[in-house]
């Protein structure tokens, strides 16, 4: 979707949250309770530098306080589970963002499948699938997320490495690529899902050898072994670093800003 949005050097947290929201098309989609995709928190004052995390929680909220961050784009929000712990975390969060001026903006399935800024499309770009042939793949509250490609010869052990490149340096809490070698070592058919996507059915039914995805539950790996299907499982966060940033990339030309990266180990921030 093209933007044509006139420049403006100051925008409202909520005038913002509108472009984001033309951009992805947010109210096409249906998603999970949790998600509540659009502005979550705001204030009043015009923004002035815009962040991205992949996550709405304490750590990224405080580190966007103390980078001046007034807008922080997130793809997990704050309102994800209802027990009264969940409850608490919230409130600790609302108020840590309010007491720092910090606005939050949160998409959860716009921002996997849009087909130019989504999750999906930069991992696959960053595995250096972006040329191959594709179709929309990986089905979630009636769209398609992700994407299925063919008509090429992948090594597994190849799409593994690439996938280890996808830590950053400073990313203290990596665990590894992990990987159910059930499929064939030459990958021909492939998902590529990020985040938590574990539907086998959906696999089998598209004929694909391999999905990579960022995890699955345990009886999930445990099916895939019997069915012959690689799964290489490169992490949930570091599958969906790619939406946020590319989307605060995009609202960050609108409000005229420009300026370095700042990166921490959850979260990277964007001057504007």
């Amino acid at each position: 979707m093209e933007l044509r949005e006139s420049v403006r050097k100051f925008m409202t947290p909520r005038e913002l949250a509108r472009i984001a929201d033309r951009i992805l098309e947010t109210k096409k989609f249906w998603d999970y309770p949790g998600a509540r995709n659009g502005l979550q928190i705001s204030h009043g004052r015009p923004v002035k530098k815009i962040g991205w995390a992949v996550d709405g929680d304490l750590e990224s909220i405080r580190k966007a306080g103390k980078a001046g961050v007034d807008f922080l784009v997130v793809h997990h929000g704050i309102f994800w589970g209802d027990s009264g712990l969940d409850r608490k975390l919230r409130a600790r969060r609302i108020r840590e963002a309010k007491r720092l001026g910090v606005a939050i903006y949160s998409s959860h399935l716009p921002l996997d499948a849009h087909p130019e800024l989504g999750n999906s499309i930069g991992l696959l770009r960053a595995l250096g699938l972006g040329d191959a042939r594709r179709k929309p793949f990986g089905v979630a509250m009636g769209r398609a997320i992700g994407w299925k490609l063919d008509g090429g010869r992948w090594k597994r052990s190849e799409l593994v490495r690439r996938c280890e490149g996808l830590r950053g340096k400073k990313v203290r809490r990596w665990e590894g690529v992990k990987v159910i070698p059930a499929g064939p070592a030459i990958c021909r058919k492939i998902g590529v899902v990020t985040g938590g996507f574990g539907d086998l059915d959906q696999v089998v039914k598209a004929g694909l050898d391999t999905l990579v995805t960022g995890e699955v539950d345990y009886p999930t790996e445990v099916k895939a072994r019997e069915l012959g299907i690689n799964l290489i499982l490169a992490g949930h966060r570091e599958t969906e670093t790619f939406g946020v940033q590319a989307l605060a990339e995009k609202l960050k030309s609108v409000v005229g800003g420009r300026g370095s990266e700042v990166r921490g180990q959850r979260t990277a921030l964007l001057r504007c």
